[in-house]
């Protein structure tokens, strides 16, 4: 269990605290990387179907709506949103460009009330003349770069960031760390060369918490992914421990070997972090992710959408609803009712506190949250009106 007691993102005016639209636009992806789950609630599955243009029409109008009734409730400073789109592979829809030539169309009605940022989550392994085309359409790339990848595949990646980066379009790279020990290699040699290309990075392990026996014991892996040795575990000590990272505790281990998605993690966006209150003391690292029973403001920063199931969630990873329970919170069949429902919580202020279900936090770790009540009430004031 964590050594503190309450966790907040620190105030960083490059790093907003946002509303974050996940969309899982498609399952279908052009990569089949050995770390990621091919079932239905893994990362991609190419079996299924890529879902049809007007459904996701109706889903981006169904977001935007949702995420308006948040951000009348929200102070000035904190009306931020993110509509990030990603999959499987996005780009990999064969209706993408007309998709986010909408997205910028409907969200017209509000821009006067909080302000939008599209973003995609891609592997970038797309055509040139594709990515020309969807370029001008994202404000933001989160690129994902994976180790297990052919040479052709490479050379497409290297030459769609350094488009994107001659078109002065905001990027970020997160790379993946393969835990194989010649993959380790190969993500640090993505990391000198996008030092030397000038793109900025996020080195991130593997979580795979789904297949962490340490966490879900009812799936039990001999050798899960994420799992790093020693020398790899000094590494990424010595990337921590980095000024710009803020501070951390060094990662521990007295095993050959570590499951790094059992011992902590870091905000999926970079985000720096404040525990106890402490917003002198920046910390990149939060050295533990469980937070079983704590009161946690995930729903005012971040709703999912599962496109191809059309089940709707507060968050992606940890799916927790307002009945305490791990679900959805309604289906795209009835957004008519999850729209009146929020409303009238939010009117009467009979919005349901999620209190974590879960064994490990994996993505939500920057929204607030607190071990007791009293604790998550005296730090939540500052971002809801």
């Amino acid at each position: 269990m964590p050594k503190f007691q309450s966790l907040e993102p620190a105030i960083d005016p490059n790093n907003r605290i946002t509303f974050l639209l996940d969309w899982e636009l498609t399952m279908k992806c052009n990569l089949d990387c050995s770390y990621c789950r091919t079932d239905l609630y893994g990362g991609h599955n190419n079996n299924t179907e890529h879902p049809p243009l007007k459904d996701c029409l109706e889903t981006l109008d169904f977001l935007y709506q949702y995420a308006d009734l948040y951000m009348e409730r929200k102070p000035k400073g904190l009306r931020y949103v993110i509509l990030n789109v990603y999959g499987g592979e996005a780009l990999h829809h064969p209706d993408i460009t007309e998709i986010l030539s909408q997205a910028r169309k409907l969200y017209e009605p509000y821009r006067d009330r909080w302000q939008l940022t599209i973003t995609t989550t891609t592997n970038a392994i797309v055509s040139r003349n594709k990515m020309d085309r969807i370029i001008p359409l994202i404000d933001e790339f989160t690129v994902s770069y994976h180790a297990e990848n052919t040479h052709k595949q490479l050379d497409l990646f290297k030459s769609n960031l350094l488009a994107i980066k001659q078109a002065g379009v905001r990027q970020k790279c997160v790379v993946l760390m393969h835990d194989r020990p010649d993959l380790f290699e190969d993500a640090k040699n993505m990391i000198a060369w996008l030092e030397s290309n000038d793109v900025k990075y996020l080195p991130r392990h593997l979580d795979n918490i789904s297949n962490n026996p340490q966490i879900n014991p009812r799936k039990p892996v001999e050798n899960p992914s994420g799992t790093y040795n020693q020398q790899q575990i000094t590494w990424f000590n010595s990337l921590y421990q980095k000024k710009s990272y803020g501070s951390v505790d060094s990662i521990e281990t007295d095993a050959d070997k570590k499951l790094l998605s059992a011992v902590g993690r870091a905000c999926c966006g970079g985000r720096q972090t404040c525990q106890d209150q402490d917003y002198q003391n920046r910390k990149f690292y939060v050295m533990d992710n469980r937070f079983p029973d704590w009161y946690c403001s995930v729903n005012w920063f971040f709703v999912f959408v599962k496109q191809l199931t059309k089940e709707v969630f507060v968050n992606k990873d940890c799916k927790m609803n307002f009945k305490g329970e791990v679900g959805p919170i309604g289906m795209l069949d009835n957004t008519k009712e999850i729209l009146e429902d929020l409303k009238v919580r939010l009117a009467t202020g009979t919005l349901n506190t999620i209190q974590c279900k879960k064994d490990a936090c994996v993505c939500g770790l920057c929204a607030p949250k607190a071990a007791t009540k009293e604790i998550y009430q005296s730090i939540i004031k500052k971002y809801q009106i």
